[in-house]
């Protein structure tokens, strides 16, 4: 069995997670083509498949990585962690599928199509959902270390530019009609309120518990689990 085989199983693995097409369809498609071409692919599928049941443990892809993080991001009132490894590593398996799909017959291909657009779907889904986080509370994000870590370079060039433009509008639409002293945008009152926005950390969430995390009082509170949620002992719901 040559590499490319084994990619392409690999993937089809992961892609067949997601949507209502069934996987077997495609792990039968591909397991197919590998047989006719070494006469081994029987023999290996099976070979992985009692392993797996042996070991009793669950391998988690890249492709459950990437939905629960999309679930978390959506959910939570903050930014949360950028999964740049887990999108790079399924861009970069979805472009070698794409590839492949053109080698196919008009019926597998069509199958893989459809799996290989929805992970594009929620990659783009999961990029634009953090985008709108940022313009919401771009100025809190960009001074923020904690948050300036958790973007990707790209993100955080964008948080930037995102700052300036919004910045120079407001100049030129009131704040130079104002008196000196009266045209910051990151001032705090008096009474220590700060005009710089950030995101409701005592928000309400629900989360489901994914492993044991001993004694603890939940609560409804974003704040509350937070420590959990970025350690993976819980997940959003």
């Amino acid at each position: 069995m040559n590499t490319d085989d084994l990619y392409s199983d690999n993937l089809g693995s992961q892609l067949g997670r997601l949507g209502s097409i069934t996987s077997d369809s495609l792990d039968a498609a591909m397991d197919t083509d590998t047989l006719e071409m070494d006469g081994q692919g029987a023999d290996v599928q099976d070979t992985v498949d009692d392993q797996e049941e042996d070991d009793g443990e669950f391998l988690e892809d890249d492709l459950s990585i990437l939905m629960r993080a999309w679930v978390n991001e959506r959910n939570a009132p903050d930014l949360l962690e950028y999964e740049g490894t887990t999108i790079e590593n399924l861009m970069e398996l979805v472009d070698f599928q794409t590839q492949k799909i053109k080698s196919q017959p008009p019926m597998i291909a069509n199958i893989i199509k459809i799996d290989v657009d929805r992970v594009k779907y929620l990659v783009r889904s999961y990029l634009r959902t953090r985008l709108a986080k940022i313009e919401l509370h771009a100025m809190h994000y960009t001074r923020d270390d904690t948050y300036k870590e958790r973007m990707s370079q790209n993100e955080l060039e964008y948080a930037k530019g995102f700052v300036l433009l919004e910045e120079k509008h407001m100049r030129r639409s009131f704040l130079d009609q104002l008196p000196p002293h009266l045209r910051g945008l990151d001032e705090t009152t008096g009474n220590g309120m700060d005009m710089v926005t950030k995101p409701n950390l005592d928000a309400a969430v629900f989360c489901r518990v994914r492993t044991n995390v001993g004694e603890f009082q939940f609560d409804t509170r974003y704040n509350i689990i937070r420590n959990l949620l970025e350690d993976g002992k819980v997940e959003l719901i």
